[in-house]
């Protein structure tokens, strides 16, 4: 994303702009719905911390879930800002790399420039876009779009390929299907999930309305990770259709350092925006590389094409499909600060 202004001048962003960005990078994913950030508004602009109150310490002990999903945030923030033709000056980990004390990103207004077609269709994606975990239909993706997903993860820094090569995708399957046996027997997993699943309104969480069962009930190429308890209890019969084959996308970078993470988080999201602009649906698979002991095998089996950060199936919602309600988010008097 562009980060100077054609003629840079000295802007400061007011609580009320500031509230609609962060409620804009609030819209972001993130595992199990955690949202881990908080914002601070001061002088100098916008500061996003980790809220590592919010790490899940089971499924991802390192925080490395934790940083793609606020670079997710970041990379929705930076978009909410050029929507409003001001242009963000974003410094990533400007005091330290240690996620749980220092702060991980600020921004800053460089100038003024009127948003391009691009910048706006990506912000108007931040809304509807969905993690979509229902069964896609079998149409392929449209030409071009893989070179375009491509791209939007380059504006990032990091990179994207298409998993196509059919012992590849074989070898992936296996790696998904180990990780989705190692968190079904494991206990503290189970409980981890289980505490981030609402039964009941919640701002944050997985509410069981939006949980679709990844496992017995439909026949897929690639195991979902299963978010359904009562399903892993007592596992529904096998589905008939068809065997779901999605297109799968991974984005990596070539190190895997904090900045690398974010940087990842907001390639993620730049996909996921550039993919609803396209009229496609998307969700994660990305228990081989969070399982402790996988990752590296995961690397292996992908030829060591860097670090994998983020797995993720593509496609196409079934024709006539209801829209997806939004997941609940916190408000942002819950994570936003004004600095006094």
């Amino acid at each position: 994303m562009p980060t100077e202004a054609a003629h840079s001048v000295s802007l400061s962003l007011s609580p009320g702009v500031a509230r609609e960005v962060v409620a804009a990078a609030a819209a972001a994913p993130s595992i199990h719905n955690t949202q881990p950030w908080r914002w601070r508004l001061g002088a100098g602009g916008l500061t996003l911390f980790a809220d590592v109150s919010r790490r899940l310490a089971v499924t991802d002990p390192e925080g490395r879930q934790l940083l793609l999903s606020c670079g997710a945030a970041l990379c929705n923030a930076t978009l909410a800002l050029r929507a409003r033709g001001l242009v963000p000056r974003v410094t990533i980990l400007p005091d330290g790399d240690d996620h749980r004390t220092d702060p991980l990103a600020t921004i800053i207004l460089a100038g003024q420039r009127p948003a391009d077609d691009a910048e706006r269709a990506l912000a108007d994606a931040i809304g509807p876009r969905r993690t979509d975990r229902r069964p896609f239909d079998g149409r392929p993706l449209p030409d071009g779009a893989v070179a375009r997903l491509r791209a939007a993860a380059e504006v990032q820094g990091a990179w994207l390929t298409s998993l196509t090569d059919p012992d590849l995708r074989v070898q992936v399957n296996v790696l998904l299907s180990r990780a989705d046996w190692i968190e079904q027997h494991d206990a503290a997993y189970l409980r981890e999930l289980a505490s981030w699943l609402r039964s009941e309104p919640a701002p944050d969480g997985v509410p069981c309305g939006a949980v679709v069962a990844a496992g017995a009930t439909r026949q897929a190429e690639f195991p979902l990770r299963e978010l359904n308890l009562a399903a892993l209890a007592d596992p529904p019969p096998a589905s008939e259709a068809g065997v779901e084959r999605p297109g799968v996308l991974l984005i990596g970078t070539d190190a895997d350092t904090a900045a690398d993470r974010l940087r990842a988080g907001e390639a993620m999201q730049r996909v996921l925006l550039t993919a609803t602009s396209l009229g496609l649906a998307a969700s994660p698979m990305s228990q081989a590389i969070d399982v402790e002991g996988l990752r590296d095998r995961f690397r292996a089996a992908t030829g060591g094409l860097g670090q994998v950060q983020m797995i993720l199936r593509v496609g196409h919602a079934p024709a006539g499909a209801e829209p997806l309600a939004p997941t609940p988010r916190r408000g942002v008097d819950e994570i936003l600060q004004l600095a006094d």
